[in-house]
């Protein structure tokens, strides 16, 4: 910021975590797990894919690798959740990180599933957080089905509501 580094912690709620995962249906036709997820800045190199322009390793070191980060809960790589838990944090909302997995890293690095597929489980992990804030808005009384059996929030201010109905980190 003005050509200084400035770093913020990168928190998440562990609360929400919970509450999240005690969304999941048992009619849903996969399964919704929790665990760590580690962020990278690469999507080749550092996620230890072997189908990059440089691979300085092999199978079997990638795989030694996938196994240390699963024995130490890792079950998600991605890119974002680092900047996504600092800006959140920073703004005073509690956050949590909701994906979905394309593939097992310990089988491959590419993903094969047809665009169909891929289509479908993307809206997982946006069912699970609406059946959430369904939720949270109805346990406020913020959330009625009046009407024509559409969704109406009695304040359509979504920062207000941020603003007043989040709460602080320790």
């Amino acid at each position: 910021m003005l050509g200084k580094i400035v770093k913020r912690p990168a928190k998440l709620d562990k609360k929400l975590v919970r509450d999240l995962r005690a969304m999941t249906d048992p009619e849903d036709p996969y399964l919704t797990v929790t665990g760590k997820t580690m962020c990278t800045s690469d999507f080749y190199e550092e996620q230890a894919r072997l189908d990059g322009a440089f691979c300085e390793y092999g199978e079997q070191e990638k795989l030694d690798y996938m196994n240390q980060l699963r024995s130490n809960g890792v079950i998600n790589i991605e890119m974002e959740s680092i900047p996504f838990a600092a800006l959140t944090h920073h703004a005073g909302i509690k956050a949590a990180i909701v994906c979905v997995a394309l593939l097992d890293r310990l089988k491959g690095d590419q993903v094969m599933a047809p665009k169909e597929v891929l289509n479908e489980w993307q809206m997982r992990p946006q069912k699970l957080v609406a059946r959430y804030i369904k939720r949270y808005l109805q346990m406020k009384g913020r959330l009625s089905f009046e009407g024509h059996g559409s969704m109406a929030v009695k304040s359509p201010r979504r920062f207000k509501l941020v603003q007043q109905e989040s709460e602080t980190f320790d």
